[in-house]
């Protein structure tokens, strides 16, 4: 009994002294990154087994036998951190993120990829920089972020379109829009996705990335992954900002006074009565007259709130998100609002099954400005380039002044009228509902299957009244446009991947997919309505109903798919690629088509006399080769159709409805445009990472072209969708990464992009050489647009200016039928007549290279981003210009007129003849360098907002567009009055203005 009574003693004295020598150690591990806790952090004391992990906040725990030694912190895409305990008992330990280890496992078409095995043009987007920025929408929020990928604004307005294109233009009809694919759901919008709930973006480039496509990748792809949650206790996160708009800069204008003394001045020299009187002018050097510009423009707001809830457990988990967005554009009576949600739900069914559903659902309600149009309604924007300052917005009877003033035959009528007027309610619902489905069927066997249905809904209501025209109740029209989308796809997928003997890495995909688009659209008008109350709410008021129409189509493609990748010991990769594609849209003998590519790597870099280098961290050559198509066409094409809407009259008075043939005949052997492309890259890392260099060089030529085929009249048909053509895209792509200064409290990261395209057409329809597209609906400029062999796409076409005719070569003038102070031209033929025999190249829409230059500053809890972009050598034909210096312009430049005094001028004189003419005088340089953003940004330190139960808070405040440098005397360099068509890139006809923006931001996580 004794002898356990000091057994007893001697093990509590023992235990005593083993407590009193043990340290307890608590902390919070954080990202050094946006200070958001890590849960699950592996933490071990340095030399033993003892060990802890974070729990859901970050937070840890770990008693230590010593006071001694050090603790390792490990986790997953983060670079391990090492530190000595030195008598500590509290800790906050911040990891970097591990730029190696992050970029392991990119995202590929139809699955993942190590990225050290990927031989194609793969492009990961660095998504925290464009979270870190304030835009709401996805594809303004790329521009300039990726070497290749051009991405434009059609327009500035709330709701305005862009363009976007990858390694330039590769078809004229068939389209070149890359394939756009979110979670696996084919043919989705970038604006479909918000930037805060995008997890990853890939861009695919060349061949061998986009071959697993087939007939949908000869643009390129865009892959997006969005955010999931994950296993850990609900998280809140709120982003927030608010920005004012402001014109970029304006035209200077003439004032009323100015503009009124012209035009009197003008018709003097022609013979002709003034128009003003004494009084008049008089009264308009007091007052200043109307700057149009001034009276549609305003200070432009916008607000967009996004909240994110996300969690989970072992077994599930989910991320919902919820955005509003409300622009107000600078433009009165503009505005755009949008509501969105999207929800990520995923669950493991046991050990081998996983079930997911993604949801995405959004409506917005648009209140366009026409633009870039002389219809009926008119453009504001337009309107303001012509509308005379002598003009007041409204008469004395508060109707709306009409066009006069002066300015002749001008068919614009009042901007305040255009812009306020019009009701323009523009509707759209869209819906993408994304169930799928993996079994595993045994280790690295894995079946997947997604399906996908996406709903584009949209309703557009218009009513215009007669106060415009100062008309009566036959000028007011209304009407309603509906139109449905939808599109079923159903992606089955085998994939099979496994490692043998620690060397041979080996992934088998097959695909089978099937997908079916549906679209359907009708139109109702009518005008002479009683009351201008109704709108276009009910059409049968309406004295005078127009002739409805409606449209429907369907589609059809079925697809099979097999990938092979295969590495060897991490140093030579290959990828073998193969997709069988039928579309409906293609006539009967051509119905399916074959895509294959090929593609290898070598990584020099892990080969014996590299892999123990302190200097080279990674060295890698690629190179692939393959086809992709281009089956971008609507449907029906290859057929012969029938036109409904013909009116024919059998008695000689009353018309009666009939159905015509077609303008354009059947085509039974109609095929794809097919892009044969081949990469060659280069992939290097330093310096511990802290430079990095991508560099490409591709070739791509599309050959079959869809083009229109003039035919001759007896056969009844006007033109013939054939493959004819071939147009080639070549160039280098260069991304540079670099981490200059890194130091305790201080970063500086640097990213520079440069990309050049030169595009050509090689050959258009048998026989040509060259086709005129048309130009720009407006006197003078009806031959500005051309496609050329050996030119590229936007091509540029008209007279060379020569100035203008000088006092000493009046004869020579007589000659042209002109007097001095008019227009000179290159007569290219010396006929002595200006004809389009006389046209010649002047001008090229494609840029000679496009750059970026992003930079990130972050001191402690501060940052500070400063992002530019670039674009060098195109040309734009100003054709905003061409109205306010023509004729009795409202350019100040007018002022500088020709006189026989001042013949160093290019404003012709009052009484010149033969203006207004499509030529090299309006044709200007469009290269700019913008500062698109800077960003000032505080992180609070996490011992203060923690006691507030915040986990992380990060206020900011951004500068959009502030700093431009160009010589294009329009709104805005960066106008692109394509509206999608490539060939009409270079026209800037009066686009809706870029702004500078200020805003103010805060992001909260709880």
């Amino acid at each position: 009994m004794k002898n356990k009574i000091r057994l007893s003693l001697l093990l509590l004295t023992f235990c005593g002294w083993v407590s009193w020598a043990q340290t307890t150690i608590t902390g919070t591990v954080k990202s050094a990154n946006d200070n958001a806790p890590l849960p699950g952090v592996s933490i071990v004391l340095e030399g033993s087994r003892t060990g802890t992990t974070s729990d859901f906040d970050g937070n840890f725990s770990i008693q230590l036998p010593t006071k001694n030694g050090a603790l390792l912190f490990s986790y997953i895409g983060f670079l391990d951190q090492r530190i000595v305990i030195n008598d500590q008992t509290a800790l906050e330990v911040l990891l970097e993120e591990d730029i190696a280890k992050l970029d392991e496992v990119v995202v590929v078409g139809y699955g993942t990829q190590k990225k050290s095995d990927i031989v194609g043009a793969v492009t990961s987007v660095k998504v925290d920089e464009l979270q870190d920025v304030p835009i709401a929408r996805t594809d303004q929020a790329l521009q300039g972020r990726v070497a290749g990928l051009q991405i434009t604004n059609n327009d500035a307005s709330a709701n305005g379109s862009v363009t976007i294109r990858i390694r330039g233009i590769s078809s004229i009809n068939g389209g070149s829009n890359p394939l756009v694919i979110i979670d696996g759901v084919q043919g989705a919008t970038l604006g479909d996705v918000h930037p805060n709930d995008i997890k990853s973006i890939e861009v695919l480039k060349d061949a061998s990335a986009t071959a697993i496509y087939g007939s949908r990748g000869a643009s390129g792809v865009i892959l997006i992954t969005t955010k999931k949650g994950r296993n850990q206790k609900p998280t809140i996160t709120i982003n927030s900002y608010t920005t004012v708009h402001q014109l970029l800069k304006k035209f200077d204008f003439l004032n009323a006074h100015q503009y009124a003394t012209q035009v009197n001045t003008n018709r003097q020299s022609r013979g002709l009565p003034t128009v003003f009187s004494d009084t008049e002018l008089q009264s308009f050097a007091t007052d200043g007259g109307t700057d149009w510009q001034n009276e549609i423009y305003r200070s432009g707001f916008s607000h967009n709130q996004h909240i994110n809830v996300s969690g989970g457990t072992e077994n599930m988990n989910y991320s919902v998100s919820g955005d509003y967005l409300e622009n107000n554009g600078i433009i009165i009576n503009s505005s755009f609002r949008r509501y969105s949600m999207r929800s990520n739900i995923a669950a493991n069914l046991g050990e081998k099954i996983k079930v997911g559903l993604n949801a995405f659902l959004n409506f917005s309600k648009d209140n366009p400005i026409v633009l870039n149009s002389r219809d009926s309604q008119g453009s504001p924007v337009y309107a303001a380039l012509l509308f005379a300052p002598s003009r007041p917005i409204f008469e004395a009877d508060g109707s709306y002044s009409q066009p006069g003033g002066g300015h002749g035959p001008v068919t614009e009528y009042n901007p305040v009228a255009l812009a306020n007027e019009p009701i323009r309610d523009n509707y759209s619902n869209s819906m993408i509902l994304n169930p799928t489905f993996e079994y595993e069927f045994l280790k690295g066997l894995k079946a997947n299957i997604n399906v996908s249905y996406q709903l584009f809904d949209r309703e557009n209501g218009f009513y215009i009244n007669e106060r415009i025209t100062n008309g009566n109740e036959m000028d007011r029209q209304a009407s309603i446009y509906n139109s449905k989308w939808s599109n079923f796809q159903s992606t089955n997928i085998l994939t099979y991947e496994n490692e043998f003997n620690g060397k041979h890495n080996l992934k088998l995909t097959g695909v089978y997919e099937q997908q079916t688009q549906k679209f359907n659209e009708n139109w109702a008008g009518a005008r002479g309505f009683l009351t201008n109350a109704v709108t276009y709410n009910n059409l049968g008021l309406g004295e005078t109903p127009s002739k409805p129409s409606s449209f429907r189509n369907e589609s059809s493609l079925e697809s099979f798919m097999g990938r092979l990748n295969y590495a060897f010991a991490e140093k030579y990769s290959i990828t073998l690629t193969g997709r069988s594609d039928a579309a409906s849209v293609f006539s009967k003998n051509n119905k399916r088509a074959f895509f294959a590519s090929a593609g290898l790597a070598w990584t020099i870099s892990n080969e014996n006399f590299l892999k123990d280098s302190e200097t080279i961290n990674n060295l890698k050559l690629r190179g692939s080769y393959g086809e992709v198509g281009n089956a971008a066409i609507r449907p029906y094409q290859s057929l012969s159709r029938l036109d409904t809407g013909s009116d024919f009259s059998f008695s000689g008075s009353n018309l009666n409805t009939g159905i015509t043939l077609s303008t354009q005949a059947d085509n039974p052997d109609l095929k794809w445009e097919t892009t044969e492309s081949y990469n060659i890259g280069l992939d290097l890392s330093m310096f511990n990472y802290r430079l990095n260099l991508t560099a490409d060089y591709y070739n791509k030529t599309t050959s079959d072209l869809l083009l229109e085929r003039a035919l001759f009249q007896a056969s009844g048909f006007q033109t013939q969708l054939v493959n004819a053509g071939k147009v080639e895209n070549k160039g280098i792509e260069i991304a540079l990464s670099v981490v200059p200064v890194q130091s305790e409290h201080f970063k500086w990261d640097s990213d520079i992009t440069f990309a050049r395209n030169e595009n050509t057409v090689l050959a258009l329809n048998s026989g040509e050489t060259e086709l005129r597209l048309g130009g720009a609906g407006l006197p003078g400029h009806s031959d500005a647009v051309w496609l050329e062999v050996g030119q590229p796409i936007g091509l540029i076409r008209g007279l060379e200016f020569d100035g203008l005719w000088g006092t000493d070569e009046a004869i020579l003038a007589e000659v042209y039928g002109v007097t001095p102070g008019s227009e000179k031209y290159v007569d290219q033929n010396n006929d002595g007549v200006y004809s389009i025999a006389d046209a010649t190249n002047i001008g090229n829409a494609q840029p000679d290279f496009t750059y970026s230059w992003n930079n990130t500053f972050t001191y402690k809890n501060l940052s500070l981003n400063v992002f530019a972009i670039g674009v060098q050598g195109n040309n734009i034909y100003n054709i905003g210009r061409s109205l306010i210096e023509g004729g009795d312009g409202l350019s100040v430049a007018n002022l500088n007129v020709w006189t026989p005094e001042n013949q160093n001028t290019t404003i012709p004189a009052h009484n010149a003849e033969g203006g207004f003419r499509n030529s090299s005088r309006w044709i200007e340089d469009g290269s700019y360098f913008r500062i698109k953003n800077i960003t000032l940004g505080y992180t609070f330190p996490s011992d203060f907002i923690n006691k507030l139960g915040i986990s992380s808070c990060r206020v900011y405040a951004t500068g959009t567009n502030l700093l431009t440098i160009t010589d294009y005397s329009g709104y805005d360099p960066e106008s692109n009055n394509s509206e999608g068509s490539d060939t009409f890139a270079g026209i800037d006809l009066a686009s809706y203005p870029s702004q500078k923006q200020y805003t103010l931001g805060i992001d909260v996580k709880f």
